[in-house]
Formats: C-alpha cells, structure tokens, sequence
C-alpha cells in the first residue's frame, strides 16, 4: 500500500467515503524533517493538515469543494460575519448535518450552498437546539478575491 492510498483510507475512514469526493491517484503527501505527514495534497492544492497527537486529519479551506459533511448552514448575514473569521452563533445555525459530536471539523455554509468557512464543532446536536453561545470556532476561511476564492488562516492576536 502506497502512502497516497494510505492517506485516501484514512480520510475516508475519518469522514466517510460518501462524503470525500477526490481521486486516490491525484493525492500527494508533504512530509516534515522527521519524515511524518504534515499536508496532504490535492491536484497541488494542500487540503488537509494532519495533526500528530491524535493522527487526525483537519481539513483546510480548500477541502471545501472535495467535502460533502458534516456540515452546519447559516443565514446569509451570519456567513459575512464568519468570512471574516468570527465565531459561528448557536442560534443563527439554519441546519446541519446528522450525527454531529462535539470536536468535529465541519464546514460552514450559507444559504445557497457555498462554503463560507472550516472549523471546529464546540457543541453537540442536542446543545445545539438550545441555541444559545458559540457553536463553531472557524479554522480556516474562503475569502473572495478579485481573482477568484482563495483560502485564509484567521490570524491570532496576542492580547
């Protein structure tokens, strides 16, 4: 088994291979200095991060298009609001997908579809219905450029 199927495997493995549509053949592994995954690219665009204390593979903002779920959907103002890297309030939450479980990576869509943002579920579906607080801290956004839709990591300030 090749490195590249053992990538594919795994991330059908995290996220369900009904829910990952990308070719087995067109995956390119980055490694670090000490010889372990840190990027997995596809059609040389990096698309997932793997992170090492758990071998999880996150998923960046250009994962977006290759991603199916889990998913939450937002309104419209909410998704401006999110591009620019704000937190995702319970209570503008429109749907989402089944089976979410708190410390999911999912995607942020608006109300047409697209997607607006990557980030992690801090809430559960039950907590969700409650509608109250933060339910996604956005990882990674698609911001549109005049050339076309690019991807950003939100910045962290130190105060």
């Amino acid at each position: 088994m090749t490195p590249e199927e053992h990538a594919y495997g795994l991330l059908t493995y995290i996220y369900g291979y009904k829910n990952i549509d990308i070719d087995k053949d067109k995956i390119e592994i980055k490694y670090n200095k000490y010889k372990r995954i840190k990027y997995i690219y596809y059609e040389g665009r990096p698309i997932f991060a793997f992170r090492n204390n758990d071998g999880y593979l996150l998923p960046l903002a250009e994962a977006a298009p290759y991603m199916k779920a889990p998913y939450v959907v937002v309104d419209r103002e909410t998704a401006k609001f999110v591009s620019q890297g704000r937190s995702v309030p319970a209570k503008f939450i429109k749907a989402y997908s089944r089976g979410l479980r708190p410390n999911v990576e999912v995607l942020v869509l608006d109300e047409d579809g697209k997607p607006v943002a990557v980030g992690r579920l801090l809430y559960s579906m039950r907590e969700l219905t409650l509608r109250r607080g933060y339910a996604v801290k956005p990882r990674s956004r698609l911001v549109e450029a005049q050339s076309g839709t690019r991807a950003q990591t939100p910045r962290r300030s130190n105060a």
